[in-house]
């Protein structure tokens, strides 16, 4: 699957050179990248056109030529809350070359841990092997492909959101907090999150209140650290967002199969039942089977409503998936409409990983076909909605409390299942 992908930024690359393009730095994190080290080395805003200019130029080769309809429509602007600077401030004098190596370990490193904590988080009892599948599967799909590969800070929130669920676990609230905090970098992917474990603070104020105390407290310190750095910079990033919008043509998957009208009642029904699976499960522990659904829930929704089709965005939706292996004997019991949307989430999350692989192995023998590479990408807007579909039955009936052993024992021994 990395060979598939890498083979796709290729011929990504070869059409922009066809195009006029020279050599670039094909990374999401060159944009925060550049900004971030024209704004601590230099104190230029790395919000304004001139910087964008510079993104471009870095990323494209060349600033983008609006006049020219073979041009990137993609502006590639700044586009992150301002303390992003803040993670990447100790590269900003080292060579973009060995950031990006550093930050592909990084988010490799990040990747694993991000399922390690969750399968701890959801009480999954599995042997060595299974688990080396598990890590082996996720960095071998195309959200972690994509997103290692491309250096997207989203694989990064994806551990920062993970790490905060295992610290609410183990009762380390102002950790938690803190970590949610440092997951707004891309409030789009953590938003629905950190809402929903502000609620589940709130109802039971006098033991959970450090998480809300860690959170204001870290997000306060940013942002006016952020705010003394540059002047007004919330306002500029709100104005960047309408533009950026524009540029990606952004839309939610769900409004790219059912259109405008039906993509926004489909929305807000599913909108009405993770409030009702919010609401129900506001006073569950953590170990419960409620909290651990209400939780994959939410960020499958996430995946939902945001209005992007980028694959990476996807990362957020490994508890759900550990979820599904988990309660696929509850699942199973709900009848022929329960199996058929547990085996269609499966199937839409396969058919990537069995077409890449065919793909993949084509270059081998030297016949690549290049116009079928973006093949495995069919099911890209159907996975979050047929993984959605195959939980959500999960809500009407519910189970009681499913205590698990505590966090901090060691993994089971091989054997066991």
């Amino acid at each position: 699957m990395w060979v598939y992908y890498a083979h796709g930024r290729q011929l990504m690359e070869q059409r922009l050179t066809a195009s006029g393009f020279p050599a670039r730095n094909f990374s999401d994190l060159f944009p925060c990248w550049l900004g971030a080290r024209e704004l601590l080395l230099h104190g230029r805003d790395p919000y304004s056109p001139e910087i964008t200019k510079e993104i471009q130029g870095g990323y494209y080769g060349r600033p983008i030529d609006s006049s020219r309809a073979t041009d990137p429509i993609d502006e590639q602007r700044f586009v992150y809350p301002l303390f992003v600077v803040f993670l990447l401030a100790p590269t900003v004098t080292l060579p973009f070359t060995l950031v990006q190596s550093l930050f592909t370990a990084l988010l490799f490193a990040a990747t694993v841990c991000t399922v390690l904590l969750w399968i701890r988080v959801l009480g999954l009892k599995i042997g060595r092997g299974k688990l080396f599948a598990w890590i082996v599967l996720t960095l071998a799909s195309i959200p972690f492909a994509e997103g290692i590969q491309l250096q997207q800070p989203g694989v990064l929130v994806a551990f920062f959101m993970a790490a905060a669920v295992y610290a609410l676990a183990k009762e380390k609230f102002v950790v938690a907090g803190t970590l949610l905090a440092a997951a707004i970098m891309k409030p789009q992917l953590s938003a629905f999150l950190i809402g929903w474990v502000l609620l589940w603070t709130a109802v039971q104020w006098r033991t959970r209140k450090k998480v809300v105390i860690g959170f204001f407290s870290a997000l306060a310190v940013l942002v006016v650290a952020s705010e003394i750095l540059l002047p007004r910079w919330p306002f500029e990033f709100v104005s960047n967002i309408a533009p950026y919008l524009r540029y990606t043509h952004a839309t939610t998957g769900i409004h790219e199969l059912l259109g405008s009208v039906g993509g926004t009642m489909v929305l807000l029904l599913l909108a009405g039942v993770i409030v009702f699976a919010v609401w129900r499960s506001k006073f569950e522990p953590i170990d419960s089977d409620g909290f651990r659904l209400t939780i994959s829930l939410v960020l499958v929704f996430t995946c939902l409503v945001i209005p992007s089709l980028a694959p990476h965005n996807q990362v957020v939706l490994v508890p759900a998936c550990l979820l599904l292996v988990k309660e696929r004997k509850r699942i199973w019991a709900n009848g022929r409409i329960a199996r058929s949307l547990w085996l269609a989430g499966w199937l839409a999350l396969a058919w990537p990983w069995v077409t890449g692989s065919i793909l993949a192995t084509t270059l081998v023998f030297g016949r690549a076909v290049d116009r079928l590479w973006t093949l495995p990408f069919a099911t890209n807007p159907l996975i979050p909605i047929t993984i959605f579909a195959a939980l959500v039955l999960l809500v009407v009936r519910p189970s009681g409390v499913s205590r698990v052993p505590p966090l901090s024992s060691p993994l089971p021994p091989a054997s066991s299942t």
